[in-house]
């Protein structure tokens, strides 16, 4: 009787077996399952579109040769297209078969369709001769990552689509935008270098919990980044934006956006920008359509922590048809309210730079108004004068370390290149470990270097004293431009009354024309 029963177990256990090893192999996702498809370059567009087409979910396209010509795919099911030698694909400027056949009306080198969700390109370089490059149209899930992206009209267009990944790709020479978002939530853009394009960087209209970071985006002919129509949620860090009319435009209705933490630098102005020359060679620069919350409100953009530095226009210029609008604290390579170059329709709150000890060598730190050290900040280099040796600081999160040597039984004098004049410091390095920082008992030589002992008043007293001395510290912690204040404005301490609401004085409401008269579409 249990020899029965044993040999009944092991047929149960043999059944159920077969039975997992049949649904694995009938499961689409699994890995076993993944067909590997080499792609050389002697198959037609026709020829790889057909294997493309009847690929199971998940299965993996490598091209595996160096030139491919007149390349335009539609992917309309989850797969992986590959190359491990960084394989040329130059599109086609015609409309393919398969697209026409979908309704598209423009040329790609890619396009995935509402039904390629979760599909990942990597490693190619896209030489385009067609409208886009790659087209990421109602596709989730969906990564582009490590791919070059030259010429063409536009690099990416991402539509209608949520949790797309744009990472560390290399996008150049478009005629139009190089990245272009609409109807776009909860996607990262991260890690980009976007140069040369005809319009802006990145163009992003009605976009909702992106993360925009860690892009560098220069030498572009509109701005390096473009915001339009809505905007919510979103996350702009750790840029850098450079050479271009405008580092970043918004002209958004904006809530809940944060702008943090970037560097707007030496951005020019353009007399042939569309806006007007007078428009351009700005860091930061609010379009007519710009809307927000009230000041106070958790809605209301945030702007604070940015380098805004030699621009050739403003540092930050608003609108004139709009009200006066509050910055929070950014540094403007300026230590006082004479020289940052901020409009008079904007009130900023001034960074402040102070010393800090560390072994054998010096560090500088950034503080905002009310003292406190910033830990998130934008990146930029200035020079450092020590005991007759030139060195580079370059500030990382708020902070710049360098080792110089120093004898921590000596005091130094150092001169800090802040706005192209030299700013002195009494310095004493620490006598712990380099990492070890501590109160450098610094004292400065001149009207406008503090130590991190000295900042202005955050709550304004003494405010028509204009610039804080080093001997009570006493200021304003937010500056308006002054109406006399010249072609840049030369900031004066004032009153701060918030006008900005929800748009009932305003162009606010957006409309799908604004900017970029291209949809994408």
């Amino acid at each position: 009787m249990n020899k029965s029963l044993n040999i009944l177990f092991i047929c149960f256990v043999a059944l159920l077996v077969i039975s997992c090893v049949n649904a694995a192999n009938d499961n689409p996702n699994n890995s076993d399952d993944i067909s590997n498809y080499q792609i050389s370059s002697d198959l037609s567009n026709t020829e790889i579109q057909t294997m493309l087409d009847n690929a199971k979910e998940g299965d993996q396209f490598e091209f595996t040769d160096r030139e491919y010509k007149n390349i335009s795919l539609v992917v309309d099911k989850k797969l992986n297209i590959v190359s491990k030698k960084n394989s040329n694909i130059h599109t086609s400027n015609k409309i393919a078969d398969k697209a026409r056949n979908l309704g598209l009306n423009n040329s790609f080198g890619f396009y995935f369709t509402s039904n390629s969700g979760g599909s990942f390109l990597y490693g190619l370089t896209i030489i385009s001769n067609s409208d886009y490059g790659i087209v990421v149209d109602k596709s989730d899930n969906t990564t582009i990552k490590n791919v070059v992206i030259k010429n063409g009209n536009v690099g990416i267009l991402v539509k209608n689509s949520n949790n797309a990944d744009i990472i560390q790709n290399n996008i150049s020479k478009a005629n139009s935008n190089s990245i272009h978002l609409e109807n776009v939530s909860k996607s990262i853009i991260s890690k980009n270098t976007i140069s040369y394009n005809g319009r802006s960087g990145i163009h992003a209209s009605n976009i909702y919990y992106c993360n925009v970071t860690n892009n560098t985006v220069h030498h572009n002919k509109f701005n390096g980044i473009s915001l339009y129509n809505k905007t919510t949620g979103n996350i702009i860090k750790f840029n850098l934006a450079y050479e271009n009319p405008n580092g970043i435009y918004i002209n958004s209705q904006s809530d809940f956006d944060v702008v943090n933490s970037n560097t707007f630098t030496k951005n020019r102005r353009n007399t042939d920008y569309e806006l007007g020359a007078f428009e351009s060679g700005n860091g930061l620069l609010f379009g007519a359509d710009f809307k927000t919350a009230k000041e106070g409100k958790s809605s209301r953009l945030e702007v604070k922590y940015n380098v805004l530095t030699h621009n050739e226009g403003y540092q930050a210029k608003n609108n004139p048809d709009l009200p006066t609008f509050k910055l929070g604290d950014n540094w403007f390579d300026s230590t006082d309210d004479e020289n940052t170059f901020v409009c008079p329709m904007l009130l900023a709150g001034i960074m402040k730079m102070g010393t800090i000890s560390v072994k054998n060598g010096f560090g500088l730190q950034m503080y905002d108004t009310n003292g406190e050290a910033v830990t998130e900040f934008g990146t930029f280099d200035t020079t450092v004068n020590v005991n007759g040796n030139q060195y580079t600081a370059k500030f990382v999160n708020g902070k710049a370390i360098i080792d110089a040597n120093l004898d921590p039984d000596k005091e130094y004098e150092i001169e800090v290149i802040i706005g192209d004049k030299p700013v002195k410091f009494t310095y004493r390095t620490s006598s712990g470990d380099k990492n070890d920082e501590s109160d450098s008992q610094t004292s400065t030589d001149g009207d406008f270097g503090i130590n991190h002992h000295d900042f202005i008043d955050a709550m304004g007293n003494d405010a028509s004293k204009g610039v804080g001395n080093s001997e009570n510290g006493t200021s304003s912690a937010h500056f308006a431009n002054s109406e006399q204040s010249g072609a840049h404005g030369t900031n004066a301490s004032g009153n701060f009354q918030d006008s900005s609401d929800n748009g009932d004085s305003v162009l606010t409401n957006g409309n799908a024309n604004a900017g970029d008269s291209s949809k994408g579409e």
